[in-house]
């Protein structure tokens, strides 16, 4: 299967953590920073839950070009913080090519975990519970 960097919308195609303080605000945790942008985080997370819980072997793109493999794209909508209901949110939007097949498999996948504080220190642990999940929950799919 190739994994794509799926695409984002502004406020998380950054390595600030974003926290959806409204509806229509976001702000950024306070001294809170990945280590690269989070759609390659979750894409490489993806990578390897499908590697070890699929059985599945992941190519990159430039790998695949002769071969006919599945593809798994889509789009993270969240990843971040929901201040509302201190909970850490992903949410992704999947779209899947199975190999030797031309129709498009679409679902989302959500995952909460709750986030005792919004700070630096607390974000980072909850969110990765919620990815875990959410990478999970897609190797599941991807894998019947």
């Amino acid at each position: 299967i190739v994994i794509e960097v799926p695409t984002t919308p502004a406020a998380i195609a950054t390595t600030r953590v974003p926290v959806q303080e409204t509806p229509t605000t976001i702000a950024y945790v306070k001294d809170a920073a990945w280590s690269e942008a989070p759609a390659r985080l979750f894409a490489r997370m993806l990578s390897d839950t499908l590697t070890a819980s699929a059985n599945m072997v992941v190519l990159s793109p430039a790998q695949s070009f002769s071969d006919p493999s599945a593809t798994l794209s889509g789009e993270l909508r969240s990843f971040g913080i929901d201040a509302a209901t201190h909970e850490a949110v992903v949410i992704y939007d999947a779209s899947l090519v199975r190999a030797g097949k031309t129709a498009v498999e679409k679902r989302r996948f959500e995952a909460r975990s709750p986030v005792a504080a919004i700070d630096a220190a607390s974000v980072g642990p909850a969110l990765q519970t919620a990815a875990n999940q959410v990478a999970g929950d897609v190797a599941g799919w991807v894998g019947r």
